[in-house]
């Protein structure tokens, strides 16, 4: 048991292959050299995360390592296993996500904590 949450940033580098099949295997490959522990893909068609299922993702994180998968402009493949999540119906560049996502995480964390976290 950890009991501490950590966390890592891994970017990889997109495939310059000429098709989006060819980009989407390549840039497999190169995620799953990097997953670690229970797998979460982002998907715009996965499970509507609500914050109690955040939470419990976060939560989790502190005991065991987890993954979050966050695609490029042609998403994920799905040879990258894992459970499949949306944090929204919209569409968002991966920059702009990513900032999101952590700002996710950090308020499961201080909620974790019991710090209120101010809206």
């Amino acid at each position: 048991m950890r009991g501490v949450l950590h966390s890592e940033i891994h970017e990889i580098p997109a495939s310059k292959a000429e098709s989006v099949e060819k980009r989407l295997k390549e840039e497999a490959f190169r995620i799953k050299n990097v997953l670690k522990g229970k797998i979460f893909v982002t998907d715009p068609k996965g499970m509507l995360v609500s914050d109690e299922i955040m939470l419990n993702i976060v939560r989790n994180a502190i005991y065991e390592d987890i993954s979050i998968v966050v695609g490029g402009p042609f998403g994920v493949s799905p040879d990258v296993k894992g459970t499949r999540i949306s944090f929204s119906k919209l569409t968002f560049t991966h920059e702009l996500f990513r900032v999101m996502l952590l700002e996710q995480i950090y308020r499961q964390a201080l909620t974790i904590k019991g710090v209120k976290y101010k809206k």
